[in-house]
C-alpha cells in the first residue's frame, strides 16, 4: 500500500457522508459497521441518519455536521464498544432521504376484486391507476416497517413497489367509504376526482402512515370498468336516480304544504289580534253555543247545561284581549223633585231642555209647582199672588206637595193647611 492510499483510507475513516452518486436513493446504508471515535458525520438537509446497534434503534441524527462522540451525541454514550478501548463505535448507519420523490414517483395500478358498489349495491371489479408523490416523515418507522436493516439495493424500484402495494391495500376501503359519503356510484368517480384527491391528502391511508410515509400528491388518477360491467351498473343506477327524483319531488311538495299551512296559521294569529275580529269570533261562539242548545233537546237539562258552559267558555276565551269600542254609562235614577226627567230612559236632565241628553227623545215642558186656592180650591201656580178662579189673595197659600195637596172647596182643611177666610162658603 502506498503512502497516498494510506492517507486516502484514513481520510475516509475520519469522514462519513452519503456519496454523491447515491443521493437519489431513498435509503442508503453505510457499508462499514466500525465507525472510529471523533469521526465527522455529515447529514444533508433533505435526509436523516439512523443508528442501529445489535438490532435495536439507537437514535436519529438530523441535518448538519456532527462528531461521533458521546459528549456531542448523547445517545451514543451507552453504545461505545468497550472492546476497542472506547476508540470505535460498532453500529449500522442508514441515511434516509426525506425529500419528496417528484423525479421518481410511485406508479400504482391494479384491479379490486369482490368490491360492492355503494351506489347500486352490485358487485364490481374496478381498476385503479395513477402515480403518487410521497416523502418519508419518520425515518425510523420507514426502516423498521418497510425496508428493514438488510436493504442493500442500489435503486429505489423495490421500495417504490412496496409503497404502491401498501397504497392499493387501503385504496379499496377508501373508495368504498368515499362513495358512501357522497351517495355516489363508482360510475361517478371520474366527476368527483378532485374531491377524492383532496380527501386522500387530508386523511392519509393508514397503510402508508404506519411506515412513516406522507402522501404529497396524487396524479394521473383513473378508475375504469369493463364495458359489460359498466352497462349493467348504468342500468341499475338510472332506476335509482328516477326513484330518487320522485322522492325529492314528493318531499318538496310536502314542504310546500307545510309552508302554506304555517302561513295560514300566522295570518289567523294576526287577525285574532284585531278587536273587530275578536268581537266577531265572540259573537260566533255564542251563536254556535245557542244552536247547540237548541239541537240538543233530547239531552235533557244536563246536556243543555253542558252546552251553555261550552258556549260561555268559548266566549270567555276572547275576553282578555277584547275591548268594546264604546262604553255606555248606566244612568242613575233621578232624585225626587229635581230637574226634568225623561219619560223614555228616566234620565235626569237637570235644569231641562228640549231633548234628553242621554237618549235624544223630546222632553215634556217642566211643570211648575202647584197650590190650591184657600177660597175656591182652584189649582194655581205656587208663586201666584191671586187665585185664577175667584181672585182671592194667595199670599199665604202654601205650595202643594206630592201626596198632600191643599183641600178643595167643600172639604175640611188639610192638617197644616190654610183656613178659609171668614164668610167664605164651605
Amino acid at each position: 500500500m502506498g503512502i497516498f492510499d494510506f492517507v486516502k483510507q484514513g481520510v475516509q475513516q475520519m469522514m462519513i457522508a452519503r456519496p454523491e452518486d447515491k443521493h437519489h436513493l431513498i435509503v442508503y446504508k453505510w457499508p462499514d459497521r466500525t465507525i472510529p471515535m471523533y469521526t465527522q458525520l455529515t447529514v444533508k438537509s433533505d435526509e436523516g441518519a439512523v443508528f442501529f446497534k445489535g438490532g435495536t434503534m439507537a437514535g436519529v441524527v438530523g441535518a448538519g455536521r456532527h462528531t461521533i462522540d458521546g459528549s456531542n451525541i448523547p445517545f451514543l454514550k451507552n453504545w461505545i464498544d468497550s472492546a476497542t478501548g472506547g476508540n470505535a463505535l460498532l453500529a449500522e448507519l442508514f441515511f434516509v432521504r426525506t425529500q419528496a420523490n417528484r423525479n421518481d414517483p410511485v406508479r400504482f395500478g391494479g384491479r379490486f376484486d369482490g368490491m360492492i358498489d355503494p351506489g347500486t349495491s352490485m358487485p364490481c371489479t374496478p381498476r385503479l391507476f395513477g402515480e403518487l408523490v410521497v416523502r418519508v416523515v419518520d425515518p425510523v418507522a420507514f426502516i423498521i416497517g418497510l425496508t428493514g436493516q438488510s436493504i442493500q439495493a442500489d435503486d429505489n424500484s423495490q421500495i417504490l413497489e412496496w409503497v404502491a402495494k401498501r397504497f392499493m391495500m387501503g385504496a379499496e376501503a377508501f373508495i368504498a367509504s368515499f362513495c358512501a359519503e357522497q351517495g355516489a356510484s363508482v360510475l361517478n368517480l371520474s366527476a368527483l376526482k378532485k374531491q377524492m384527491e383532496a380527501q386522500l391528502l387530508a386523511q392519509p391511508i393508514p397503510a402508508l402512515r404506519e411506515v412513516g410515509i406522507e402522501l404529497i400528491e396524487l396524479t394521473q388518477f383513473k378508475i375504469t370498468l369493463d364495458d359489460a360491467e359498466r352497462a349493467s351498473l348504468m342500468e341499475v343506477w338510472k332506476d335509482i336516480e328516477v326513484e330518487t327524483r320522485k322522492k325529492a319531488a314528493e318531499l318538496k311538495r310536502r314542504q310546500m304544504e307545510i309552508s302554506v299551512d304555517v302561513a295560514e296559521r300566522q295570518a289567523y294569529v294576526g287577525m285574532a289580534q284585531q278587536p273587530g275580529y275578536m268581537q266577531y269570533a265572540q259573537s260566533e261562539a255564542l251563536i254556535n253555543a245557542g244552536l247547540g242548545m237548541a239541537q240538543g233537546g233530547g239531552a235533557g237539562i244536563a246536556g243543555l247545561g253542558a252546552q251553555m258552559a261550552v258556549g260561555a267558555g268559548m266566549a270567555g276565551m276572547f275576553q282578555p284581549s277584547f275591548q268594546p269600542a264604546m262604553q255606555y254609562a248606566r244612568v242613575a235614577p233621578p232624585a225626587a223633585g229635581v230637574g226634568v226627567v225623561c219619560g223614555g230612559c228616566q234620565c235626569n236632565n237637570g235644569s231641562g231642555g228640549k231633548f234628553c241628553a242621554n237618549c235624544g227623545q223630546p222632553l215634556a215642558p217642566p211643570q211648575p209647582a202647584m197650590a190650591f186656592c184657600t177660597g175656591c180650591g182652584a189649582q194655581n201656580a205656587s208663586h201666584a199672588k191671586f187665585c185664577a178662579g175667584c181672585g182671592a189673595q194667595q199670599s199665604g197659600a202654601a205650595p202643594a206637595t206630592q201626596g198632600q195637596p191643599n183641600s178643595p172647596p167643600g172639604y175640611p182643611a188639610a192638617p197644616g193647611g190654610n183656613s178659609p177666610p171668614d164668610g167664605a162658603q164651605r
